[in-house]
């Protein structure tokens, strides 16, 4: 399981900052590209080896519906209101559990995990 992410825009600043003190290596978009359309989000994430870690669940439908090619992961974390604790807590439980090339939805109450579709060919 890679260590790399990608935090996207939406992503709080403070979750970040205790995954890098958990040892993840974690690139941010509000940071580092700020205003980058969701496809660049999801390239940026395949060209840098990077699972994906956002509040919008709009990539669940780029990668299933509009083809676009998906990250190693993307965890698509249901939280709301969005406590950074609880956040951290449930992303910290859902990184090992979640396989490569898989959707996770994260929650307070577990993981739910979708395979991403095969390429065709």
């Amino acid at each position: 399981m890679t260590k790399d992410l990608l935090a996207d825009e939406n992503f709080p600043l403070s979750v970040i900052k205790r995954l890098v003190a958990a040892g993840y290596d974690v690139s941010s978009v509000a940071l580092d590209c700020p205003g980058i359309s969701d496809s660049a989000v999801l390239e940026l994430a395949c060209r840098t080896n990077r699972r994906l870690l956002t509040f919008d669940a709009d990539f669940g439908d780029l990668v299933f519906f509009q083809g676009c090619p998906p990250p190693d992961a993307i965890l698509y974390v249901r939280i709301h209101p969005v406590i950074p604790e609880e956040v951290l807590k449930a992303v910290l439980r859902a990184l090992p559990e979640t396989p490569s090339a898989h959707f996770a939805v994260v929650t307070s109450k577990g993981t739910q995990l979708r395979p991403f579709p095969q390429p065709e060919g």
